[in-house]
């Protein structure tokens, strides 16, 4: 069960792609994969700028039932375990938006990455938008969840295999409505 599966009903999400951001990297007819979607708020957006070809994971089930009722057009699935189902070079980019916020251990974040690269393209683009802080700081959240606003420079370091092409901090808000920061990062996969 993932610790997202309780709230997932009640939750929901705020932080922010930039548009400007992932439309100037990524042509509308790349296949792209939403890496830990939620409820596919995202993953949505992303349809509705001209993205088709489009597949969003999450490991919370509850997350993925909510997103199927709330976009049905959208091919959000769950994710059951840590190695992604997907063939080699499958997708031309992947965006995750508060994913390495929840993930709490520099192992697991550096595992994940691993992941992603091995689903990317060469050349591919990896869009992150997460939250960040000046000082690592690691809390529950609101929902109960563990989470990491790590500095931006943390961020940058699990991007083993990439080079980074945007690297950008924003103001932001958390989803309790505290003033945050959030991370921008555009990278591509080196080949």
């Amino acid at each position: 069960m993932s610790k997202w599966d309780n709230v997932a009903e009640i939750v929901d999400f705020n932080l922010e792609i930039s548009t400007e951001y992932f439309t100037a990297s990524v042509p509308k007819n790349a296949k792209v994969l939403d890496f830990g979607c939620g409820y596919g708020r995202i993953t949505n957006q992303l349809y509705e700028l001209g993205y088709h070809h489009l597949v969003g994971v999450d490991s919370s089930l509850e997350m993925i039932k909510r997103g199927n009722s709330d976009y049905s057009t959208l091919d959000l699935r769950h994710l059951s375990g840590s190695i992604l189902p997907f063939s080699d070079d499958e997708f031309d980019s992947i965006v995750t938006c508060a994913v390495f916020t929840c993930i709490t251990t520099q192992t697991e974040r550096k595992y994940v990455i691993e992941e992603l690269h091995r689903v990317l393209r060469p050349n591919g683009i990896l869009y992150l938008a997460e939250f960040c802080s000046k000082n690592s700081l690691r809390f529950e959240s609101s929902t109960g969840v563990p989470m990491w606003h790590s500095q931006q420079e943390e961020l940058e370091l699990i991007l083993e295999g990439f080079n980074i092409e945007l690297s950008n901090v924003v103001e932001s808000a958390t989803m309790s409505g505290h003033a945050s920061k959030a991370s921008h990062i555009i990278a591509r996969k080196i080949i």
